[in-house]
């Protein structure tokens, strides 16, 4: 566990233990063994006011960021505090605060596990909004090939088109074709060959 702290100028007292994946923040007990290796869980599906950012598990390890009170002449190590890594069970000492005795739950806290967001769909997520880009990409390329075929193909239909028009205009087409066989290639959308448009 990797419990980072954020100091706030507070007269209000934080006590924490630690005992597994499960939080008890002034007598209230969060589990988070539940979340999963690269899943998150947004801090306000937490229920407690000490948890202010997201809770994560990162290469196994649980991430919780803590609101940490301090006095107004508090010392500088809770003022500028230090990440507190891998915490033995039992009460968590904070810096600037006194450990006190260690406290039994007096609640289970409430956590929105609804809200939790999975390496699965972390990784969908991604790889839709990849799709879009690519998608955008293509649509710009041909957007461009369209721009240079429309007044090719005009001087065609009149038949004013000189030899080098009437080449341009195949290879500008010849283009477009490769644009819309992209999604036909073996690795798309993630490998993508793109055609090389007409110099």
């Amino acid at each position: 566990m990797l419990i980072k702290l954020s100091p706030v100028r507070s007269d209000a007292e934080l006590k924490v233990a630690k005992a597994g994946d499960t939080l008890i923040l002034n007598g209230v007990a969060l589990d988070f063994s539940r979340l999963e290796d690269g899943s998150t869980l947004d801090a306000d599906a937490v229920g407690s006011e000490w948890v202010i950012r997201a809770v994560e598990r990162i290469g196994g390890d649980l991430v919780v960021t803590l609101m940490l009170p301090h006095a107004a002449d508090a010392p500088e190590l809770a003022r500028f505090p230090v990440d507190i890594f891998n915490p033995a069970d039992g009460p968590v000492h904070l810096p600037g605060l006194d450990v006190g005795s260690a406290q039994q739950p007096v609640v289970n806290g409430v956590i929105d596990w609804s809200q939790v967001v999975t390496r699965a769909m972390k990784d969908q997520a991604a790889a839709e909004q990849h799709l879009a880009q690519v998608v955008a990409e293509t649509a710009a390329r041909r957007d461009v090939a369209d721009d240079a075929i429309a007044p090719l193909q005009d001087a065609v239909d009149l038949e004013e088109a000189t030899e080098t028009e009437a080449a341009k205009l195949k290879a500008w087409k010849k283009y477009r074709i490769a644009l819309n066989r992209v999604p036909d290639q073996p690795g798309y959308p993630d490998t993508i060959d793109w055609p090389t448009p007409p110099a």
